[in-house]
This record gives C-alpha cells, structure tokens and sequence, in this order.
C-alpha cells in the first residue's frame, strides 16, 4: 500500500504542485469573513468579551487557511502537511469559545485557571500527538479520492483523532448548555446576547455533526462545510458583542426618557469609551453626534479626571465646577456587581444651588470665625440633643474633629460614660414644661479617652407651641483645678501614711532602744561564755544600723511638711496656669515627676559642681529660660542627665513658670520613697535580730531554711563587712533539713567573725554550701594570713587563740566543735597563707 501511496504521489507530482478547483470559494470566503471578523474584534478590543471572540477568530483564520490549501494542494505531503495545520485552529477555537461563552452569559467569576487548564488541557494534547507523537495514533491508513474535483484525503479515524472529535463535539455541547443557561438566568440584555450567542452556535455545531457523521446534504459530499457555517456564526457572534445596545431594544422609551432628560446621560465602558449620551450630553460635549471609539476625555479632560478618581475611591456622587463656573452633581452608577462592564454617569446643573450655598457658607464661616476667636467653649443643640454648632475650643480640648462630632446625639459621643443616663433624660423630656436646666457640670470625653471637667451655661429656644428647638450652651475648661486639687488630697492622704508610719518607727526604735540595753546589760553576765563574747560589738552595729534609717524617716518627714506647705501657698496664684496646660504639657509633667521617683543620681561635692557647672552651659545653648536656677533644680532633685527630654515646657514662659510648683510635687513622692527604702532596712535588721536572740537549745531537731539560717548572722554583722569585707553566698538549691537551727548561727557567728578578724577586716569572704550524698557540706573561706602549721593540731582545743591577749577566749571553735558533734556532723579546715577554708558537715535529714 506504501508503495501505491508513493507512486500515486509521484503522478500527481508530475502535473504541477497547484490545481484551482471552484470548490475552494468555501474556505477562501471563511478566510475572508474570519479576517473581517478578526479586524472588528480588535478594534472594539476593550470591550468584555473581545479577547475570547479574538481568539476564535484567530482559530476560524487559521483552519480556513489550512482547509483552503488542503483543496489546491496536488502533492500528498503538502496535503498531509495542511490538514495537520487545521488542528491548530480548531484547538484554538476549541479552547476559547467557551470562555466567550462564559462572558456572554454573564458568568465571569468561573474564569480562573482551573478553568482554563481544564479547557486547554486536550487541545494542547491534541497539538502534541499530531506533530510529535506517532501517526497512526490520528490517521492509521489513508488515501486519496480522484473522484472528487481536488485530490480528497480520506483516512481512518485513529484512537486520538476520536479523542479530537469527541472533545471538539463535547465543547460545543457545554457552550450550548452554557448559554441556555444565560438565556434562563439572566435578564434583559444579558439574556437576550446570550440568545443570540446561542442561535449562532447551533451553526458550527450543526456542520461539524453532518461532518462527522459524513453526509452533507448539498455542494459535494467530501467537502466540509464547517469553516463557512464558522464564519457566519461570527458575524452573529459580533453583532451580539459589539452592536447590541440594551437602549436600541426600546427605541420609544429612550426618546422620552433618555433624550429628553434635563441631565446630561452618558453610557460609557471602564476603558472611558462613550457608549451612548442624551442631547443634554451632547450639548455638554458641543459636537451633534457622537463617534464610535469617541472618548470622554477628548471633550472633558477634567470631567474624566473626576470619574477616574470616583472609580479609584469607589465613590457613587461628587461635584464638579467646570471653568466657566457652572457647578454639577455628578452621580456614577456601575454595573459590576452584575457583571456588566457599563457604568452610567449622570450630571445635574446646580449652579444656582452652589451660589446659594456659597453665600450662606460665607455667612456661617464669618460666625464660626467669631466664635472661634473666644477660648470660651460653645456649641449649640437641636431638640434632638445632635450637635449642629462647635467652636475652635471645644474641639481642642475634646481633640475631636467637627466632622466627627457634627450630627451626632451629645450624651453619645461626647459625654463621658458616668453622665450619658443623667443627659440623655433631660432631653428626653425635653418638649415638657419645665426648663431647660440653666447650669450643669459635665465630664466631657476626649478622643483619646481622657477626663475634661467643665462648667456649662445653657440658653433654650422653643417654638410657639413649647417644644424644645435648639439649646445654645457656652462653658469653662475646669480639668486643671479639680486635677490639682485632687493631687493636693492625694498628697495629704500620703502625708497622713508617712505620719502613722513614723509613729511606727518611733515606736520600734523604743522598743529596739530596750532591746540593745537588756542586750548590753546581758552582755556583762555573758561575757565569759564565748558564745556571746562579741554581743557588745553586735549591739553597737544594730544600734548604728537602726540610727541610720531613723534619721533618714525624719528629715524625710520635715521635707515633705515643707513641700506641701509650698504647694499650698502657691497654688491659687498658678491655678490659671495650670487649667491652661495642654494635654502634652501635662504628659511631659507626668514623666518628669516619674523620671524623678525612679531616678537614683545623688551628686556631692566636686561632681555635683562638675555635673552643674555643664548643664547650665548646654541649657543657655539651647534657650532654656532662666538655665542657672533650672539646673539647679535639675541637679538637687537627681534629674540632671535626663532635662533634655523636657526642653519643651523648659523653653516655654508659661510651663516654666508652673516647673517649681511641680517639683515640689516630685518632692514628697522622692521623699516617701526615702521612707520605704528605710523601713524595709529597719524591718530587715528586726527580723533578723528576733531569730537570733530567739535562742532555745531544744533536744529536738526541726526544720529550717540554711540559706535563711546564714543570712540572719550575715544581716546581724553587715555593719562589720562594708568597710571593706566583700561577702559573697552560694546557698540557693539547698532544701529544708533538720537540725539545731538557733546552735547552728552561733556556729556561723564564730566561724565567720574569726575569718573577718583574721583578714583584719579587709578582704573577701565566700560561703557556699551542697548536697553530698546524705550530708550538707558548707564551706566558709576567708583571704586572711592562714593557720601557722605548728598550731593547725590545736585550733579546736579549749582556751587555745592564736590573738593577743585579751582579744580572744579561745573557747570559740571548741564550741564550734561541740554544735558540730551535737548535729553528729563533722568539722574541718584547709589554712594555705591567703586562702583559709573551714568546712562543716552536717546530716541530711528531711
């Protein structure tokens, strides 16, 4: 059969590679209606749906074009050649048409692409098998039919060619269902488009049956009328896409609607093309007739500007004031949420309108600037409480904006939420017969949630028949005078505190007074028994530990009567002052009194001269008013490194001038800060020195707190370690155990003050304690000088000391040694010159 095929070939070759036959009008005037189709799609390109019908334009060219050489073709490669070329339209076609169709029947949103990979996924198959995969998967025989005017390829439908066929019948048969469904669906214009979209699918559809089930009832059998019945189809195709109007459907109500309309009606597309527009409009653009590809840009640039804009914004209605002062409303209405690319826009003259409001405005603005020229605050309510009228003053000190608060109910917006059900009755019974109340006080809120306090005079106006019409109130700002006398009872609560407190301390200094002397008379029968042999020099520490913090609580206490007396003498001369602070000067305040409490800057001496000396020159840089007496203050409250933070109120006379007044605020608080740190110091020493004189040798163990055990001897003897002793523990981790706790600190005291003595008290001392296995090790090492070598055998031998005479009993390790033994624990040392370790191991029981 090859053989045959080649030789029939090379017959045919020999007459010539072209042979004419009048069967090739049908697809060269398919080509032709595709080309013209082609060129009209891409000049209404922006209309919806113009690049799906461009595409299967596209296809329609190129299978027309293929199916037309096919026929004049003699050769059979080149026949061959041009029906594989007709795939690649009928693909093309067959990926896009029922995307068109999806546009027509207004069902955008189901272009996606998954969508569009389903569609195309065959076609692009198709592509791949007819040109690189093997040829009997399309055609497994063929041959050439001389019966017919042009030399006819007849072939055999191979497994991917039925796959083609049922795919291309299968994309019609949705596109059908597709547009049925528009026509069921949809209105109007829509449905009616999608009828006529679906009169012209039937053509193609039709064709490629009769093709397929190979009967053609008229022309010739063999040839395919599909490319014809294709471009017919098209031209339908495009009148319904871009020569139908929903307008032209009901001539009769657009002339007495739309063409005589007062305002101008233009129809246009989201690319700015006009569609359509009433003579208003026409008139508007000064031409008598309107263009097919006319934009409005061309006539009214600015006007085109505005709808851009509109469109951006997503607003409905603007204004526009054209050049030769006329004003129009603009009104913009989109069809989107339908799917529908038209937007209509409609403009009213309202020119005289806009005078009138003008003139009136220029009234209202003349009132509001008078208005606004007052600090007085004033605004004005209709009978509905809904606020018509504000001044500059009541909106600075709400902070919020008059568009925010014009026509909204007072108590809603304004009124704080503690006086929203006390207002909202008045005006609920505001068409009674009794007045308007005359004087009212508010809490007014802000906009950032503040507190403004205010005084309220309010004037009514009512009509004839008593109904309440508007209430005009004007009002005082009164948030500085409650704040700052709110603050005063502030401070004199805390005033009352620190007394009672102090009446406190006075009362533990008594009684710690008593204690050190019983302490000291006891010392006289003690001091033979080396346990209490250094109660003197205790009592002395305590005593000058306690000294200390009481005298810090009563000059404190001084200094905060002699602030407040300052505050209260001031403050009716800067209370105008005060009311005047802005929110951010009253901010700044806040933090300069708060960088006062927590500031820890104490300068003496020749610092504190260095550290002035400085800020005074970088304050007369800067402009700060008065810079000497401001450093000073600055300095003597512990500020100075932190006054730039505040230049603003620092440069400003009014804010300068209220400075003293609030610092003798930051005063007391930096004062009664004073007064905690002592009484925490005072506490501390108390407790520790109740546990250790809480002292019973009971028989029994109990359990305790090492960590709190050592800490108490350590806090007993501080006074002992800070000129110049550095201690440092390491007894966290170790759990409660029994044991002799009250034993175990006269243990700690002796084996610590004979490591503080023996580095003459001066060096580092370091305690730590572990767990091994079931005993508690603790390790006291000292930096003194060590134990001579010649004396390491004797150190816990009764009545041996290696201090001079006098100094020492020598009974202070033999009673180490006996607590020890009483525990059933263990004691030993390592003594090397500068480095000396006692350690002590005691039981683990819990």
């Amino acid at each position: 059969m090859l053989s045959k095929f080649v030789c029939m070939g090379m017959d045919v070759q020999s007459l010539s590679w072209f042979k004419w036959t009048p069967y090739a009008i049908l697809p060269l005037f398919s080509f032709l209606l595709s080309i013209l189709t082609f060129r009209l799609g891409i000049k209404n390109r922006q209309t919806s749906g113009a690049p799906e019908f461009i595409l299967v334009c596209l296809g329609m060219i190129l299978y027309s074009f293929g199916y037309f050489w096919e026929i004049v073709c003699i050769k059979p490669e080149n026949i061959i050649f041009w029906d594989d070329f007709q795939f690649i339209g009928s693909d093309l076609l067959i990926a896009s048409l029922p995307f068109l169709c999806l546009r027509v029947a207004n069902l955008s949103k189901f272009i996606h692409p998954i969508s569009i990979f389903l569609f195309s996924f065959l076609p692009i198959c198709t592509e791949l098998v007819v040109w690189f995969g093997e040829k009997e998967w399309i055609r497994p025989s063929l041959r050439f039919d001389n019966s017919a005017p042009w030399l006819a390829l007849i072939y055999e439908y191979g497994p991917w060619m039925q796959v083609f066929v049922y795919n291309f019948l299968g994309s019609f048969l949705i596109c059908i269902l597709i547009l049925i469904y528009g026509v069921w669906s949809q209105r109007a214009f829509h449905r009616i488009r999608s009828l006529v979209f679906l009169i012209g699918v039937t053509l193609p559809f039709g064709s490629q049956l009769m093709t397929a089930g190979g009967f053609i009832p008229f022309v010739h059998p063999k040839l395919d009328i599909f490319p014809l019945a294709a471009s017919f189809a098209l031209l339908i195709w495009m009148y319904g896409l871009f020569y139908f109007r929903i307008l032209n459907l009901i001539p009769m109500a657009r002339n007495q609607v739309f063409e005589y309309m007062q305002d101008a009606v233009f129809v246009m597309n989201s690319n700015g093309f006009l569609l359509d527009c009433n003579v208003s409009a026409l008139n508007l653009l000064g031409t008598a007739r309107l263009r097919g590809d006319s934009k409005l840009s061309e006539f009214l640039p600015d006007l085109a500007s505005i709808l851009e804009d509109c469109s951006f914004s997503k607003r409905m209605n603007t204004e526009w004031k054209t050049s030769h002062g006329k004003y129009y409303d603009i009104s913009v209405h989109s069809q989107r949420s339908e799917g529908s690319q038209f937007k209509i826009v409609v403009l009213r003259d309202v020119t005289q309108r806009a005078i009138s409001e003008r003139k009136l405005s220029e009234r209202r603005d003349v009132l509001q600037s008078i208005l606004d020229s007052t600090s007085i605050l004033f605004l004005v309510l209709d009978g509905d409480g809904k606020l018509i009228l504000l001044n500059k003053a009541c909106l600075q000190i709400t902070g919020f904006e008059l568009m925010e608060l014009e026509g909204r109910l007072f108590w809603e917006t304004v009124v704080y939420a503690d006086e929203k059900d006390r207002i909202s009755k008045v005006f609920q019974h505001r068409f009674a017969k009794r007045r308007f109340p005359k004087h009212t006080s508010l809490q007014i809120r802000t906009k950032d949630g503040k507190i403004r306090h205010t005084i309220w005079e309010h004037k009514e106006v009512r009509d004839k028949t008593g109904h309440l019409q508007y209430v005009i109130s004007t009002g005082t700002d009164t948030t500085g005078l409650e704040e700052a006398e709110f603050k005063i009872g502030i401070l004199q609560r805390a005033n009352e505190e620190i007394l009672a407190q102090k009446a406190i301390i006075e009362s533990q200094k008594s009684d710690l007074e008593e204690a050190i002397q019983n302490l000291k008379r006891t010392q006289a029968k003690l001091i033979q028994a080396s346990k209490l042999a250094d109660l003197g020099q205790l009592a002395a520490g305590i005593a000058h530990e306690i000294n200390n913090p009481i005298g810090a609580i009563q000059a404190a206490g001084f200094n905060i009567l002699s602030y407040l007396e300052r505050i209260r003498s001031d403050l009716r001369s800067l209370l105008p002052l005060l009311s005047s602070l802005s929110d951010s000067d009253w901010n700044s305040y806040a933090e300069l009194i708060s960088t006062g409490v927590s500031s820890k800057e104490i300068l003496i001496g020749l610092e504190r001269r260095r550290v002035l000396a400085e800020v005074k020159s970088q304050m007369k840089e800067t402009g700060v008013l008065l810079p000497e007496d401001t450093a000073e203050l600055f300095v003597d409250f512990g500020i100075a490194s932190s006054w730039r933070n505040f230049e603003g109120i620092l440069k400003n006379q009014n804010t300068r001038e209220l400075l003293p007044f609030f610092l003798d605020m930051l005063g007391p608080e930096q004062c009664v800060d004073t007064i905690k740190t002592a009484v925490d110091r005072s506490s501390k020493i108390v407790y520790a020195l109740r546990s250790f004189a809480h002292f019973e040798s009971s028989h029994k163990k109990r359990k305790f707190s090492l960590k709190e055990n050592i800490d108490t001897v350590l806090t007993l003897y501080q006074n002992l370690f800070k000129h110049g002793v550095e201690v440092s523990t390491n007894l966290d981790g170790i759990p409660d155990f029994l044991g002799f706790p009250d034993d175990l600190m006269h243990l700690w005291t002796n084996l610590i003050m004979n490591s503080v003595q023996a580095m003459s008290y001066k060096g580092s001392l370091g305690i730590s304690a572990a767990v091994q296995e079931n005993e508690v090790v603790v390790s006291i090492r000292d930096k003194g000088p060590g134990i001579p070598t010649e004396a390491q055998s004797q150190v816990f031998d009764a009545f041996f000391t290696t201090k001079p005479l006098g100094e020492g009993s020598g009974l202070g390790l033999d009673i180490a040694k006996r607590i020890v033994e009483k525990h059933r624990g263990r004691i030993w040392f390592d003594s090397s010159p500068g480095d000396t370790i006692f350690y002590v191991g005691l039981p683990f029981e819990v």
